[in-house]
């Protein structure tokens, strides 16, 4: 067989074997030079899964005393301060009692403030002792001038006026506790007065008025109840991984949207629960915020995250 049968097969090994070295440098510049993964950028915060704000405390407020109720000076939806007035009760009684202790009260006070018992009893006594005193002097003098019985007489006087200024002193003492007395009665029913008066315990707003005007009331009937708006709670769960008590305290993010408007703010960390939750292995945590703007409202639900700034 000539050489001529075998060159066209040797020209085509050439090229295949080409095309093949051609194709590996061709895919060897697509690869990157390292075939090791890109590194994971690691994440820098802890999120808090399940947020929603709510109330920390709701205050039931109750009458002290019974009665009928008189006004009612508020409504669902106002927000009120510490000590504002809310509801009153018909108190005619007991102010007609307090300006009756106040009459006594200005009494016993006048009682103890006058002089004139002292007064007298220390003039009776000047004079009893002024004539017991010219007795003895006159017998010194002459014989008998002053017989014994009158002498003894005189004595008595003169002891008896000096009683006298030891029982005014008495008096004062006792008018003083008198008056100490009705002070505490004219005290007491000053304060049963004002408790006709029911007014906030909190700062809050106002979401329910359980009495009207006109109602009769027991002592203890709750006639509305208080939130507290200032101070809410938001409550979350975290992964048990990350529930390291190093966190109580720290300050959290909060974002949320609020007709149509993004609101961000902070919340503090107060509370890590022990107990982990076996299903998803989160436990519950409290965080408190400051809504003394009263932007945000119970219900919502914000998304919080602390930033893990170790």
């Amino acid at each position: 067989m000539s050489l001529s049968c075998y060159l066209p097969k040797a020209i085509c090994f050439k090229w295949c074997i080409a095309l093949w070295m051609l194709g590996d440098l061709t895919q060897a510049q697509q690869q990157p030079a390292s075939e090791s993964p890109p590194p994971v950028k690691a994440t820098h915060q802890i999120i808090i899964d399940g947020a929603i704000l709510k109330t920390v405390e709701v205050t039931s407020v109750a009458a002290q005393v019974q009665g009928l109720l008189s006004s009612v000076s508020v409504r669902e939806g106002d927000r009120v301060k510490v000590s504002a007035p809310l509801v009153a009760i018909q108190s005619t009684t007991t102010e007609l009692q307090l300006q009756r202790a106040k009459v006594a009260l200005d009494i016993a006070q006048k009682n103890f403030e006058s002089t004139i018992d002292t007064d007298l009893a220390q003039k009776n006594f000047a004079v009893a002792e002024n004539e017991f005193v010219q007795a003895i002097e006159a017998n010194k003098r002459v014989q008998d001038v002053y017989p014994p019985m009158e002498v003894d007489r005189l004595r008595l006087v003169r002891d008896r006026a000096k009683l006298e200024i030891d029982r005014t002193v008495h008096a004062k003492d006792i008018a003083k506790l008198e008056m100490s007395k009705i002070q505490i009665e004219h005290q007491q029913l000053a304060d049963l007065l004002d408790k006709h008066q029911v007014r906030a315990p909190v700062s809050g707003m106002v979401v329910a008025v359980e009495k009207r005007v006109g109602e009769w009331v027991e002592a203890g009937t709750v006639v509305l109840r208080l939130v507290e708006i200032d101070r809410l709670r938001i409550e979350g769960f975290m992964q048990a991984e990350q529930a390291d008590p190093k966190w109580l305290d720290c300050e959290a993010q909060v974002e949320l949207l609020l007709s149509g408007k993004p609101i961000r703010t902070t919340a503090k960390l107060v509370f890590i629960s022990p107990e982990v939750n076996p299903i998803n292995a989160q436990v519950r945590v409290y965080l408190d915020v400051d809504n003394r703007d009263g932007k945000l409202r119970p219900g919502l639900r914000p998304k919080v995250w602390i930033p893990n700034n170790p």
